[in-house]
């Protein structure tokens, strides 16, 4: 297999890094996959072999990290940049054209495009672009709409969800844990803490249902402490304090997925949901909203529901339809872990990828 240099400098640690530290780990025992990553960042902490650490890529870095990074490519003699961050498109694209070594670019698009990205900067950097990989087909079409590049050059690249051990996870160790209460229906919400990601709705939404027995943990990174305190405050006045648990970025969310009752996914427009095909995958029922990426996986009243996108009212409506009816919840977790063992195995995404890169020179 050709050689790959998998680049991301992202400092943050969401679904995006994930996905990444996930793709390096899979490939690392055949020895042809090299990481750059930013020193000091989460996949630098996951990532031990076989990587050069680079610093923040901005103006003052770049031209340092080229140099650094183009001696590396030619001592390993790399084939293949992978990118999975936007913001390592400019140096990905500048290695390419210094590069004396024949490279190829495929890029990794795990979120929604708002605007045409056609301008003269786009255009140098997608010309050196040689496919784009979408996680979903919405994502292929704003791909195909804004950006610079073939439409046969983007391929849909569906995520695969590597099967977790939770026979370990005790319920009651966990709740434990973190102070929660056995005895109500527990909602889990796993996404970085900032307004686009809705956790305000799901606290609307429970006070909306506040005289039923039901708790909700809101687990992720702050990204927007503003956000935060206002979520906090409005706990506050609802008189749901002791029924909402903050619980910061954990590395195993299968674990807490695979005992709680219920999971949501309230963001305002999510480009795929992993979260999603995730809680299928441990036989957690899931509300998404109905936006983006996430109708492309949950079919609503089959294998999860979904909810008007902004609406905590329609929200807490659905939440509603699951706490009251066990008929419904079964029949969701059947569907939803037969669907996702299909669509998002783990093992055929790497084999589908590896396909891909056999379609570059």
């Amino acid at each position: 297999m050709k050689k790959i240099l998998a680049i991301c400098t992202s400092p943050d640690r969401g679904g995006l890094e994930l996905y990444f530290i996930s793709l390096v780990k899979y490939f690392s025992n055949q020895s042809h996959i090299f990481t750059a990553c930013r020193r000091n960042s989460h996949i630098s902490k996951k990532i031990q072999s076989n990587r050069i650490l680079i610093k923040k890529n901005n103006i003052f870095n770049l031209l340092i990290n080229i140099v650094t990074l183009l001696r590396y490519i030619k001592n390993n003699k790399i084939d293949i940049i992978h990118v999975s961050w936007t913001k390592d498109l400019l140096l990905s694209s500048v290695l390419k054209k210094l590069s004396h070594r024949k490279l190829s670019i495929i890029y990794y698009r795990q979120m929604k495009i708002t605007r045409p990205k056609k301008d003269l900067f786009h255009k140098f950097i997608y010309k050196e672009v040689d496919i784009v990989l979408t996680i979903t087909e919405n994502l292929k079409r704003e791909c195909t709409n804004f950006l610079p590049i073939a439409e046969e050059n983007i391929v849909v690249l569906k995520y695969g969800i590597q099967p977790r051990n939770t026979s370990g996870s005790s319920k009651e160790n966990i709740f434990t844990e973190y102070n929660l209460d056995l005895s109500k229906y527990t909602i889990g919400i796993f996404s970085r803490i900032e307004e686009q990601k809705g956790q305000h709705l799901a606290i609307e939404a429970l006070n909306l249902l506040y005289e039923k027995n039901i708790q909700l943990l809101i687990i992720g990174h702050c990204m927007d402490d503003d956000y935060k305190s206002n979520l906090e405050k409005k706990c506050d006045q609802y008189g749901l304090i002791d029924r909402v648990k903050f619980i910061p970025f954990i590395d195993k969310p299968s674990e807490i997925m695979s005992v709680i009752d219920l999971v949501i996914l309230p963001t305002y427009e999510e480009t795929f949901g992993l979260v999603v095909a995730e809680s299928m995958m441990v036989q957690t029922p899931v509300i998404g909203s109905d936006a983006g990426g996430v109708p492309e996986i949950i079919n609503d009243r089959h294998n999860g529901l979904l909810f008007k996108t902004k609406d905590s009212s329609s929200l807490a409506e659905k939440i509603y339809l699951l706490y009251g009816s066990s008929d419904l919840r079964n029949k969701i977790v059947k569907n939803a872990e037969l669907f996702v063992r299909k669509e998002y195995d783990y093992d055929n995404h790497f084999r589908n990828f590896e396909e891909i890169i056999k379609r570059v020179t």
